[in-house]
């Protein structure tokens, strides 16, 4: 997982975009001097930058300067047949940013939703462009608040994705001890893929997405793709599912350390539902989702489920904000439903500090 020097990237994102556009850096920069002002670094970030990407891929690049007014959507140029997505941003704006990140791993809260922004994933990006991108013009970045802003950049994503796989390893062995294998080998997966993802990244691999995973396990880790081969389809028999789950669940612990124990990741979570009722139609007892347009019957078993921790609204009256335990065994396959259709949300008491992660280290 070695990274190129700044020369020989900029050799490689040259060849790359004139062998895609018949366009080199230097041409995008011409193109954007407008946007630049004296002193103003300009970093090439996203997959192109960091050697993946196609000919259809965007050219992504962040302009940081002393007074640069910060856009809230990339603004788009063309070179040629070349898209170049734009960000810009001030020093301050990056400090900023760099600070909160900083703040948010210092909390034990959980990190999600950490900026306030619902394009979180993006400020994820933006954090790994300006700290492992390209310098392509002007000199160096290094955000003031934060002297190691590196490892900030990379904790970042490895909490992230660490609570992710929290939630994955604990909603695939649920769903496989209540017999939902389709829930149960989805989320395997993804707690296999989210892994990964945290190996990469503690190895300082530049984050570029969950799309470029497999690209980035043939070029910086060959050994976990083959890992990885075993997960890479869903089994189609119902019999080779447990072993799947089991199988998913044990590598993913073995590369990170993550906790796997069903019982006592429970007592940390809880299923949360907003805006649903019951309603009944003659004998029937409806669930009513107005916000998700959906209506769906009720069983005796489920109507037991959401009594335990419901109460019909008052007349006139929003519907009531659901809350089961985690670990309510009578509650446990009525939520799961809800939460494969989007209905409730798991809520976590505690985030997954980086600290407590013991990361697989892996040499290419």
């Amino acid at each position: 997982m070695n990274t190129p020097n700044g020369a020989t990237r900029r050799e490689l994102l040259d060849r790359r975009l004139s062998g895609f556009h018949d366009v080199t850096v230097a041409d995008v920069l011409e193109v954007l001097d407008y946007l630049r002002g004296p002193g103003d670094t300009v970093v090439a970030g996203g997959s192109l930058a960091f050697g993946l990407g196609n000919r259809l891929s965007d050219f992504d690049v962040v302009i940081c300067g002393g007074a640069t007014s910060p856009s809230l959507v990339p603004l788009q140029h063309w070179v040629k047949s070349l898209r170049v997505d734009v960000w810009t941003r001030s020093h301050a704006d990056l400090d900023r940013l760099f600070r909160l990140a900083q703040e948010a791993l210092e909390r034990p809260t959980p990190i999600a939703g950490a900026f306030g922004s619902v394009e979180h994933e993006q400020q994820l990006k933006l954090l790994h462009r300006i700290a492992f991108g390209l310098d392509v013009a002007g000199p160096p970045i290094a955000p003031v608040s934060v002297p190691d802003f590196r490892k900030v950049a990379r904790d970042l994503v490895v909490r992230e994705y660490a609570e992710r796989l929290r939630e994955s390893v604990w909603v695939a062995q649920l769903a496989g001890r209540t017999g939902r294998w389709l829930a149960a080998t989805v989320n395997a997966r993804e707690a296999v893929e989210e892994a990964l993802t945290i190996v990469l990244t503690t190895g300082a691999v530049p984050f570029t997405g969950d799309k470029w995973l497999h690209e980035r396990l043939k070029s910086e880790a060959p050994q976990l793709r083959e890992r990885y081969r075993r997960f890479a389809q869903l089994p189609t028999a119902a019999a080779e599912c447990s072993g799947y789950v089991r199988d998913a669940v044990a590598l993913a612990t073995r590369l990170t350390g993550i906790p796997v124990d069903l019982d006592a990741l429970g007592t940390q979570a809880s299923w949360v539902g907003s805006g649903l009722h019951v309603s009944r139609t003659g004998t029937t007892q409806l669930l009513v989702a107005p916000a998700g347009g959906g209506v769906w019957e009720l069983s005796e078993t489920d109507l037991t489920a959401w009594a335990a921790r419901s109460q019909p609204p008052p007349a006139g009256t929003e519907p009531v904000r659901a809350v089961w335990p985690g670990n309510g065994s009578v509650e446990a396959d009525f939520c799961l439903g809800l939460y494969e259709r989007g209905l409730v949300s798991l809520v976590w008491d505690c985030g997954v500090p980086v600290s407590d992660l013991t990361v697989e280290v892996v040499h290419a």
